[in-house]
């Protein structure tokens, strides 16, 4: 009988144990998947700033922050999205995961437009900052096309 009930107890410790890490991985999930949306919201932000910066005519230098949010962000675009990151409220397409590679020269473009507009901004000519945001936008369409659907 102790031989049975000792049999009991391991099934319901690894039961439990397998639980808590199926818990802790749904919850690591949720984490990734905010982290992400919030770094993606901030991009939209900066994109919005840059845009009210040009369309006032304001100082070039004012996009050079801005923009180098969008970088830095950029950067971390392929950890934001660690595999079986797919499932939950997402708009990430399944075709992340089976074309990564394109997806990280996507997001490695998007850095480095990000990149040439802070420098842009930087030398102070309007003109080349609204040039260079349209590739930066350009470079955002080039990933959103391909690996991004309307969340529910």
């Amino acid at each position: 009988m102790a031989k049975i009930a000792r049999k009991v107890w391991v099934r319901g410790l690894c039961a439990a144990a397998i639980l808590s890490v199926a818990g802790v991985a749904a919850v690591a999930q949720q984490d990734v998947l905010k982290t992400r949306q919030a770094d993606m919201k901030a991009n939209g932000e900066a994109l919005k700033t840059i845009d009210g910066i040009i369309k006032a005519g304001g100082n070039p230098q004012d996009v050079v922050a801005p923009a180098n949010k969008i970088a830095e962000t950029a950067a971390l675009i392929p950890s934001l999205f660690p595999a079986g990151s797919d499932q939950g409220d997402t708009g990430a397409n399944k075709e992340i995961w089976d074309k990564f590679d394109d997806f990280k020269t996507k997001a490695s473009n998007l850095e480095n437009e990000a990149k040439m507009l802070a420098a842009a901004g930087q030398a102070g000519d309007l003109a080349t900052v609204r040039a260079q945001f349209d590739k930066v936008v350009q470079a955002c369409g080039d990933c959103h096309k391909p690996y991004r659907h309307k969340r529910q």
